[in-house]
């Protein structure tokens, strides 16, 4: 079942990245900002999905903001036991902290993810967590 905010949130990514396809950076951030804003103003009414949050998270250029996302995205999938949700959120956070040079907390993350990821029929998302699970744990 597709999240109640689904819909418009596929068009606001969509605007994201065809903005971002003819580098129009002005339409990107417009974009972006609905995007955000749709996100809040759908907590303040009381929907608490993890995948707007883990969607804005995704479409963040600041990786510590994006963080900030994924973590209350968590928190909702977290507390919904969503896993593959869970699992999602958990491998995009460990990617970002790869990214940032951080690969005690990706391998912690990764592992995480691979723990939901393998209550799922995602085939898809499971191998690419156990991949960066691999390389996070060759890293360390």
């Amino acid at each position: 079942m597709k999240p109640e905010l689904y819909d418009p949130i596929n068009e606001l990514v969509i605007e994201i990245v065809n903005a971002s396809e003819v580098n129009d950076q002005q339409a990107q951030w417009a974009a972006y900002q609905a995007l955000k804003a749709l996100c809040e103003r759908s907590e303040e009414n009381g929907n608490h999905h993890p995948f707007q949050w883990e969607t804005l998270g995704d479409f963040t250029h600041n990786k510590l903001l994006a963080l900030g996302f994924y973590e209350k995205a968590l928190s909702y999938a977290s507390a919904l036991a969503l896993d593959e949700y869970i699992a999602s959120i958990c491998f995009a956070m460990a990617e970002t902290h790869v990214a940032l040079g951080n690969i005690s907390a990706a391998k912690c993350l990764a592992t995480q993810a691979n723990e939901a990821a393998i209550k799922t029929d995602d085939l898809e998302l499971r191998r690419s967590v156990s991949e960066l699970l691999l390389e996070t744990s060759s890293r360390t």
